[in-house]
C-alpha cells in the first residue's frame, strides 16, 4: 500500500525511510546539559528507541530532530542535510505525541487530510492518502466520526495515520502509548511494528517502558543524565549489559560483588562473607580486582541435584505469584539475597517462606558489568 510522499507521487511500500544522523549533538538550559554530545547513526528503515527515565534527555534530543527545541550545538543530518536550525513545517518529518493533539471539532478524515491540505495537495491526492491512511491503520468505516466518538485506541491510531499520510521519510513518536491500559497498549505494540515494517518509514521512538522497548525496536539506546549508556539491539542490551545501570534498568538483575581470584584455569569471585562463585569463560578481568556480577532472576534455578556451575543453599522469604511465574526471595546469608523467577509449570514445585532451597545457575548466564 502506498501513501503520498512531498512529490505528491505513490510510492510503493518497500521504499525506506531516511538516514538519520545525530552528531556530537548538544543541549543546554541554563549551566545544565539536558543532552551531552549525543552522537547516533540510524538506519534508512529502522526502529531506534530512545530509552531512560524521567531526566535522562530522551524527549528533548527527539525534539531537537522535530524542530520543537533548538540544538546548544551539533548536527542532524537526515540524508546528509543538516536540518538542525530548520523550523519544523520545512523538516517533513511525521510527529506523534503522547496526547494525540487531534482536532475534536473535525472527522477522522479530515484530520487525517489536515497535513496535505497545508501541503496544499489535489483534493482526489488527498481523497486517495486519506483511505489509504485508514486502511493501513485498519479504520476504514470510521472516517466520519469525531475523536470524542473513538477509544483511545483508535485515537492513537488517527494519530499514527495524520503523521504518515504525506509518506515522511522520518517518523518520531514520544511516549504515544502512555495513556492507554496494559492490554490495550500492548495491541498497539504490535500494530505499531506492523504499520512501520509495512512503511520503512525511519522511526525514533521515546518511552520509559522498557518492555515497550523491547518488544518494539530494531535497537535501543539507553540513555542517562543526558549521555547514552549503552546502544544495542534488546538481545544485546539484555543478555550483555555494559553497565549496572543499563541490567537494572532493562529487566531485572541479582548484582554480586566481591574479589576475583584464579584457581587454576578458573576464573572466581569471592564474597565478603567468603562465598566463591564462578565467572563467566573469557572475563575480562585480572585477579585481585573487585568486580560486581548481573545474573537475571529466570536464568537462576531451584536446583535438586549439582547440574550448575554456582550452587547456594538459602531460605525462601517471600514468595509472589505473578500468573505465568512465581517470584521468590531467597535468602543466602545475612547480606544478600537473590530474585528468583519460577516458570509456573504444571510440574513446578510450590514454595513457601521459610522453606530450605538450593538455587543455583551456569557461569555462562552471568555478566560482568561496571
Amino acid at each position: 500500500m502506498a501513501l503520498l510522499d512531498n512529490k505528491r507521487e505513490s510510492r510503493s511500500a518497500d521504499v525506506r525511510g531516511a538516514r538519520v544522523q545525530l552528531i556530537d549533538l548538544v543541549k543546554i538550559y541554563g549551566d545544565t546539559p539536558a543532552v551531552d554530545h549525543v552522537s547516533i547513526d540510524i538506519a534508512p528503515g529502522e526502529f531506534l528507541t530512545l530509552l531512560g527515565p524521567s531526566g535522562s534527555g530522551k524527549t528533548t534530543t527527539l525534539m531537537m530532530i522535530a524542530g520543537f527545541v533548538t540544538p546548544s550545538g551539533g548536527q542532524i543530518l537526515v540524508n546528509g542535510e543538516d536540518i538542525a536550525y530548520l523550523p519544523p513545517h520545512q523538516r517533513n518529518i511525521g510527529v506523534v505525541f503522547q496526547s494525540y493533539a487531534l482536532f475534536p471539532h473535525m472527522t477522522v478524515a479530515d484530520n487525517i487530510a489536515f497535513p496535505l491540505r497545508m501541503r496544499k495537495y489535489p483534493k482526489a491526492d488527498i481523497a486517495r492518502a486519506v483511505a489509504e491512511a485508514l486502511e493501513l491503520v485498519r479504520l476504514t468505516g470510521f472516517e466520519n466520526r469525531k475523536p470524542r466518538q473513538l477509544s483511545g485506541g483508535q485515537q492513537q491510531r488517527v494519530a499514527l495515520a495524520r503523521a504518515m499520510v504525506f509518506r515522511p521519510p522520518v517518523l518520531l513518536m514520544d511516549e504515544p502509548l502512555g495513556a492507554l491500559d496494559k492490554k490495550l497498549r500492548e495491541e498497539m505494540q504490535v500494530e505499531i511494528k506492523r504499520i512501520q515494517e509495512s512503511t520503512g518509514i525511519t522511526t525514533v521512538y521515546v518511552t520509559h517502558d522498557q518492555e515497550e522497548a523491547l518488544t518494539l525496536s530494531d535497537r535501543i539506546v539507553v540513555m542517562r543524565n543526558g549521555r547514552i549508556e549503552q546502544v544495542g539491539t534488546p538481545r544485546e542490551l539484555y543478555e550483555q549489559p555494559v553497565s549496572t545501570f543499563v541490567a537494572d534498568f532493562i529487566g531485572e538483575s541479582n548484582f554480586i560483588e566481591g574479589q576475583c581470584e584464579r584457581d587454576g584455569s578458573r576464573l572466581l569471585l569471592r564474597t565478603s562473607d567468603g562465598i566463591t562463585l564462578s565467572l563467566p569463560d573469557g572475563a575480562d578481568v585480572q585477579p585481585g580486582s573487585r568486580v560486581r556480577m548481573a545474573i537475571r532472576p529466570e536464568r537462576i534455578v531451584l536446583v535438586t541435584e549439582t547440574l550448575t556451575d554456582n550452587v547456594l543453599d538459602g531460605t525462601v522469604e517471600e514468595v509472589i505469584y505473578v500468573g505465568e511465574s512465581t517470584r521468590l526471595r531467597v535468602r543466602i546469608t545475612g547480606e544478600w539475597s537473590l530474585s528468583v523467577k519460577q516458570q509456573n509449570r504444571a510440574d513446578a514445585a510450590v514454595w513457601k517462606r521459610g522453606d530450605r532451597v538450593r538455587v543455583g545457575w551456569k557461569a555462562s548466564d552471568a555478566v560482568l558489568v561496571s
